[in-house]
């Protein structure tokens, strides 16, 4: 095996295992995001519902009062959980997290199937220099999305 094959092997083993962490990492990033967007998502509507429901309640004073303070304090957590769901776009990072590990995930397909097909024969090393772009091209885009999430939303960069 010359040099180039073994530098081609070495690349794609540790290619393999960047694929692997990277994997793991998304999926918990997207996982938390999408518990995060429902969480706030499923708030904001449950606390509207109990909006309405409190100022349509027939009582009498000094009650009707007490529930039209509750509801007024409940409207203004909706709008303040509606400004935090606005603000950090975890539906947004959800979807951009999940486009991101799918294209992970089918370059980790196209690299067990090389494997597949070579065995324990040495692969082209062209063929593992384009996974390896791939690869990087992935994780760039996942940041470039990242970027201009925060942008537009106003986010801090620094997160």
């Amino acid at each position: 095996m010359d040099a180039e094959h073994a530098a081609a092997q070495r690349k794609l083993e540790w290619l393999g295992a960047e694929l692997d962490n990277e994997l793991v990492e998304r999926r918990r990033r997207r996982d938390w995001d999408r518990r995060r967007a429902l969480t706030l998502q499923l708030a904001t509507v449950s606390l509207s519902a109990l909006v309405t429901v409190l100022l349509g309640l027939k009582v009498g004073e000094p009650l009707a009062s007490e529930l039209a303070d509750v509801a007024l304090a409940c409207g203004a957590l909706v709008t303040v959980l509606a400004a935090w769901a606005a603000f950090f776009g975890y539906r947004t990072l959800w979807i951009q997290r999940s486009d991101t590990v799918h294209r992970l995930t089918s370059l980790r397909r196209r690299l067990a199937l090389m494997k597949a097909e070579y065995g324990d024969a040495v692969p082209v090393p062209e063929q593992v220099g384009l996974l390896v772009d791939e690869y990087q091209r992935i994780l760039e885009d996942d940041h470039d999305s990242w970027v201009r999430l925060r942008r537009n939303s106003g986010g801090d960069l620094a997160n």
